[in-house]
């Protein structure tokens, strides 16, 4: 399988799958470093690619950050319905476009839909969306972090997908801290202990409203070494409703947002 992507650049197992329960009513995971375990079915739209996360918008689109292909190889591969990274098969691809922190990977074969793979939606106006309190972030990015006696650290990787709900930050207050950087293509969340880290970037944001998922953004982002006060220093995701031009322009038509 050949993959073509067309990027935006800032700078910058087979397990039934349960029900994923309502937001919690107060905080009870840490991270998607620290988060909840996500079963086969539970995020059918969540692919994974190599050190990165994206979503299928459409059987042959796969939305990711630029940063994740921004060697132009995506040597690694993608895939669909993957829960445990030891299930994982790559497929390789190549880059063919580049502007802001989002990124689309095109695929000659298109994925088969399944109860495990499916299309995520991108509604043209996400405002109502954006008032809501939580969020959902998915990856498979590091859940804890073992720390030695120099002040240094290293990121334990999960080997199973994980998600947590996080709040999400008001701009003028995420603004606050990224005012040399944020900008109204963006949007940020995070609680204290609760947020993304490395290995998150290019996953989805995804709002589950009225029994189906919405995605709201794309993983960019985090303060260096601020991963359990992101509450404090916000992560930023590109916010997904600001591209749907640009999306529909790059899947030749074949997504439009609702």
């Amino acid at each position: 399988m050949r993959l073509f992507l067309s990027c935006l650049a800032l700078v910058g197992l087979s397990l039934a799958a349960p029900t994923i329960a309502p937001p919690p009513g107060a905080v009870r995971s840490e991270l998607v470093i620290g988060g909840e375990r996500a079963y086969q079915g539970n995020f059918p739209f969540y692919a994974k690619v190599p050190n990165c996360g994206g979503s299928l918008i459409t059987p042959r689109h796969i939305l990711t950050a630029a940063h994740c292909v921004d060697q132009g190889d995506v040597g690694g591969g993608v895939a669909m319905g993957l829960t445990d990274r030891e299930d994982y098969e790559n497929e390789p691809g190549v880059q063919n476009k580049s502007r802001n922190d989002i990124s689309i990977i095109e695929v000659d074969h298109p994925f088969e839909m399944t109860p495990y793979v499916q299309m995520i939606d991108i509604k043209v106006d996400d405002s109502e969306l954006q008032k809501k309190y939580w969020s959902i972030a998915i990856g498979f990015g590091v859940t804890k972090f073992n720390i030695y006696n120099n002040g240094s650290y290293s990121g334990v990787w999960p080997r199973y997908l994980q998600f947590a709900y996080i709040p999400l930050i008001p701009y003028d207050k995420c603004f606050e801290v990224w005012s040399h950087r944020l900008w109204d293509k963006e949007i940020c969340i995070g609680g204290h202990r609760l947020g993304v880290g490395d290995g998150d970037s290019g996953g989805p944001l995804a709002i589950l409203d009225d029994g189906k998922f919405y995605q709201i953004g794309v993983a960019s982002y985090i303060a260096t070494g601020q991963y359990f006060n992101q509450n404090v220093y916000p992560a930023v995701y590109m916010r997904t409703a600001s591209y749907c031009d640009w999306m529909t322009e790059n899947t030749n038509g074949e997504f439009h947002c609702s």
